[in-house]
């Protein structure tokens, strides 16, 4: 039978200077509130149908994509790109604002876009299959004076009711 061994219990000091040394530790592992957020943080899309009504415009239907951007991050305009899946429905050419002119320190002088846009995508076709549907978006963006993203996929989606026309009034068809 083997003795067991016990180890020494540590002394009133060296307990403190050791929870001390942790408690400094997991402070200097917290992120920084200075550290720049993750893409999909700074630059949030959304997704909704657009049907032509009064609010709208009569002719105006497709898909708005809707970008927060967050305080101190900003948005290339001609870095945005678009693609529907299925592509059981076609989308024109996307409509951008202007954006803001600026001499970007990553880029030269470019159309940059902060806090938020809308950007439509009207639909090419006449009729939309119902279903859901993935908008693929690749942006570029930055973090104000600090760093420039790579490029970056993010995805929203959308919903087409049965029925659906874009040359119809909203609601459903009779």
């Amino acid at each position: 039978m083997q003795a067991s061994r016990r180890a020494p219990a540590m002394k009133p000091a060296r307990l403190f200077l050791a929870a001390t040394c942790l408690a400094g530790a997991c402070v200097a592992a917290a992120p920084s509130s200075d550290d720049p957020l993750e893409p999909d943080r700074a630059f949030r899309p959304s997704a909704r149908l657009v049907a032509g009504d009064a609010t709208t415009g009569p002719g105006r239907h497709g898909i708005d994509i809707e970008y927060l951007i967050a305080p101190g991050y900003y948005l290339y305009r001609n870095r945005l790109k678009f693609a529907l899946s299925p592509s059981t429905v076609l989308v024109g050419t996307p409509e951008l604002p202007p954006g803001i002119e600026v001499d970007d320190p990553f880029l030269g002088k470019s159309a940059i876009f902060r806090d938020r846009v809308t950007i439509h995508l009207p639909f090419a076709t006449s009729v939309a299959k119902p279903g859901r549907y993935k908008v693929r978006i690749t942006a570029q963006g930055c973090a104000e004076d600090r760093l420039c993203y790579s490029p970056f996929p993010q995805e929203v989606a959308v919903d087409i009711p049965p029925g659906y026309r874009m040359a119809d009034s909203p609601g459903p068809s009779r």
